[in-house]
């Protein structure tokens, strides 16, 4: 008949083993990459938002100096059949076209000198300019349309938010990466810490037993532990509680064997035990304190450097 349940090596004395952990090497928990989720979205929020920056933008006819002084001069009353005159001879009206009713090369409809400023800009503005060149005596060359005069200041407008887009794609992605190496971390020390406790408990029933009980796998699962609590991120104030929980933890040497030159009985090896369980538990105990939030150890890294005043409390 089938069995509906899985059985496991047991440890010492019924002592079960965490799943996953070994008891002699404590091998750390191996590390993965980071989600790749959260970050992509992220990357394409900045990248929306860097094309919506570095699109161009459509600049206002009235925007430009130079294109003011041109309507200005050029569709006066006094000169506007000299404008009308030079754009011709330049090939952009047709020959019929006068002060009241113009027509641009290669269109069939006729339209006032005012709407074919509008319309038709560079045309505008290179007879305009010829006309103004003529009339001072002084070549000068075409001014600049509206489009190709103000296309620097279109890309010094859109710097800051191309700018803000590459941030935030680049923000995104180390939160993320630092957020799941935390977690990683996190996970790590969770590991960690349930392997030395099996590890002491273990070591501790056969030590009530025999005074030479093997203490290897309880040596190597606390240097796992401290290493991660090395590992632990944070402020100075957390990385500092994390080194004096560290210090703390028991049993970095096996219990004696001998004390006052006579071997301990089992009596004298219990109460051994029984003070090591409570040392190791008190130890464990505060690392549920190393997982407050940033503000909090943000809060206390802010307190050891501020001024204490005479008779305040550490």
């Amino acid at each position: 008949m089938r069995q509906g349940s899985r059985s496991g090596r047991p440890g010492a004395r019924g002592l079960r083993r965490p799943p996953g952990v070994r008891p002699a090497t404590c091998a750390a928990v191996a590390a993965r990459g980071p989600s790749r989720s959260a970050r992509g979205v992220l990357a394409v929020c900045g990248a929306a938002l860097a094309l919506v920056a570095a699109s161009p933008t459509v600049a206002a006819a009235a925007g430009s100096p130079s294109r003011d002084v041109q309507l200005v001069y050029c569709l006066s009353d006094a000169h506007r059949v000299d404008l009308v005159a030079a754009a011709v001879r330049l090939g952009l009206l047709t020959a019929e076209s006068t002060t009241e009713s113009v027509r641009s090369v290669g269109t069939p409809r006729q339209i006032s000198s005012q709407r074919w400023a509008d319309v038709h800009q560079k045309d505008f503005a290179r007879a305009c300019s010829a006309l103004m060149a003529a009339t001072a005596g002084t070549p000068v060359t075409a001014a600049p349309s509206p489009a190709e005069e103000d296309w620097f200041l279109t890309f010094v407008k859109g710097l800051p938010p191309l700018l803000v887009g590459v941030l935030l794609t680049l923000g995104g992605q180390l939160f993320e990466r630092t957020s799941s190496e935390r977690r990683e971390l996190k996970k790590q020390l969770q590991s960690e810490e349930s392997a030395f406790r099996w590890a002491v408990g273990a070591y501790l029933e056969a030590y009530e037993d025999d005074a030479g009980a093997d203490h290897t796998a309880v040596r190597g699962c606390r240097e796992g532990l401290i290493a991660a609590l090395g590992r632990l991120p944070g402020s100075p104030a957390r990385r500092r509680a994390a080194r004096l929980v560290a210090a703390d933890i028991p049993l970095g040497e096996p219990l004696p064997r001998v004390r006052d030159g006579a071997p301990l009985g089992k009596d004298a090896r219990s109460d051994l035990a029984r003070a090591e369980r409570t040392s190791l538990n008190r130890a464990l105990a505060s690392l549920s304190g190393l997982d407050h939030g940033r503000v909090y150890w943000g809060w206390r890294s802010v307190r050891q450097w501020l001024p204490r005043r005479p008779g305040a409390a550490v």
